[in-house]
């Protein structure tokens, strides 16, 4: 991983065993690897962080695996909590309907993307996407990482379309609303595509939170109207878009509440291609968003280039 190589190193650093031994100790960090284990030849690479994650939808990820997300995303979350003003409010506790009540009251018509990262960085939560990830096959739609009492937001599911970013951040909001977080822990959501069904409350807490946040309800029901012709996307974004303003719901989160209805997520996300004027990749906003708001002068020079690394360059 590219990323992670500390810009320092050259071929004239390899001849130095300082060098080297300081580059095993800067990957380590990084990586959230046990620095001693990179000095033993013989042994194999050893994350410092295990068993303090827990995984939603687990579907075949081994030990490995999972060791390796959960040690990046603590490593690079100390980074960026580093980098972001300390909070002056803690949302642990706290129902979505205030939030929700608190964006609206500000002049706000509903509640979308910008505003929930507006949320996030103003009481000191870093959202970022994670453009560099430790392993190619990547079934994570968001991580929440807690350290003391601070948290981080780490995305990696990508979308070209708003409302689905939304939700997810919103549901990550959840678990920090509702405490699911302790002290040093780590949650990982992954997507459900291909898991096994499974009765998780915590994950029907943070549904309903993001739900409620987003839409007012944490159980919104959005249905075809019988007497009408039967729901296709161009229909129902027109609908979407004529009725976000008085519903105080996002057109594209309104047409994600038709598809979570009905389960008809193919007219859901053809609607969603007509409801916003062009396609763009989420990430671009969420890092452009990240990169403005962290404090990089706090860090080092070749921190800087990491974490510039792992966002990506968002304004090409």
């Amino acid at each position: 991983m590219d990323a992670v190589w500390p810009r320092w190193w050259s071929h004239e650093a390899e001849g130095s065993p300082s060098a080297r031994a300081e580059l095993r100790f800067s990957v380590a960090r990084r990586l959230g690897i046990d620095p001693r284990s990179l000095f033993e030849e013989q042994e194999a690479p050893r994350f410092l962080w295990k068993g303090e994650a827990r995984f939603k939808h687990l579907s075949g990820e081994g030990d490995l695996e999972r060791a390796g997300i959960t040690s990046f995303g603590r490593a690079i979350a100390s980074i960026l909590l580093g980098a972001t003003t300390d909070p002056s409010v803690d949302i642990s506790g706290r129902p979505a309907r205030d939030l929700r009540e608190e964006i609206l009251a500000s002049g706000r018509p509903y509640v979308d993307l910008k505003d929930l990262l507006s949320l996030c960085w103003g009481i000191g939560i870093p959202v970022v996407y994670l453009r560099v990830f430790p392993w190619p096959r990547k079934r994570m739609s968001a991580m929440t990482v807690r350290l003391a009492n601070r948290w981080a937001i780490l995305l990696a599911k990508d979308s070209e379309y708003p409302a689905q970013i939304a939700f997810y951040i919103a549901h990550e909001l959840g678990h920090i609303g509702h405490s699911h977080i302790r002290n040093d822990e780590v949650i990982v959501d992954l997507e459900e595509e291909n898991a096994p069904e499974e009765d998780d409350e915590e994950e029907g807490e943070a549904d309903a939170f993001a739900l409620e946040l987003l839409t007012g309800y944490p159980e919104p029901i959005v249905l075809p109207d019988v007497e009408s012709a039967p729901a296709s996307g161009r229909g129902l974004a027109q609908v979407a878009l004529a009725h976000a303003a008085e519903l105080h719901i996002e057109p594209g989160t309104l047409a994600l509440s038709f598809g979570h209805s009905t389960k008809d997520w193919a007219t859901a996300v053809a609607s969603l291609r007509l409801i916003y004027s062009e396609a763009k990749p989420a990430w671009l906003e969420v890092n452009r968003i990240a990169l403005s708001q962290l404090d990089l002068e706090d860090l080092s020079l070749d921190t800087t280039a990491f974490v510039q690394a792992v966002l990506g360059n968002p304004e090409q």
